[in-house]
């Protein structure tokens, strides 16, 4: 017997849950005035964090800060309702990668860039690059 894996499990609750709410498996969440706020400042913030690290590259703070800010940014990408599934998770790739290339061990980066990956994997589709 094949075991399931977390991605595809976590999926399959996902879509549970959606569906005994009475919402569409996939249906997509309606964005409010926060949301576009929250992600708004966060894409702020992570371009202001990235050109103080690229003024300062050896700067243990500007990384730390560049670090803490992406994760954020990509995490917030990936799950906002603000942007489509084309969009969000693309997006939150690139920024994982970018915060890996500073702090290959920042622990959301990994871990939500390796989920990410796994997903386009069992979906037999290519994984974007860049």
């Amino acid at each position: 017997m094949k075991k399931a894996s977390i991605p595809a499990i976590l999926l399959f609750c996902l879509a549970t849950i959606s569906i005994s709410f009475g919402q569409g498996p996939f249906q997509q969440v309606k964005p409010t005035a926060q949301d576009q706020v929250r992600l708004t400042k966060l894409e702020r913030a992570y371009k202001a964090a990235k050109s103080a690290l690229a003024k300062a590259p050896n700067s243990a703070k500007a990384k730390k800060d560049f670090t803490t800010i992406g994760a954020a940014y990509g995490h917030e990408s990936m799950v906002s309702p603000v942007l489509t599934p084309r969009v969000k998770y693309p997006q939150a790739l690139h920024i994982y990668r970018e915060v890996l290339k500073v702090d290959p061990n920042q622990k959301t980066a990994k871990s939500e860039s390796e989920l990410i990956i796994s997903i386009y994997k069992q979906m037999g589709r290519p994984v974007p690059q860049g």
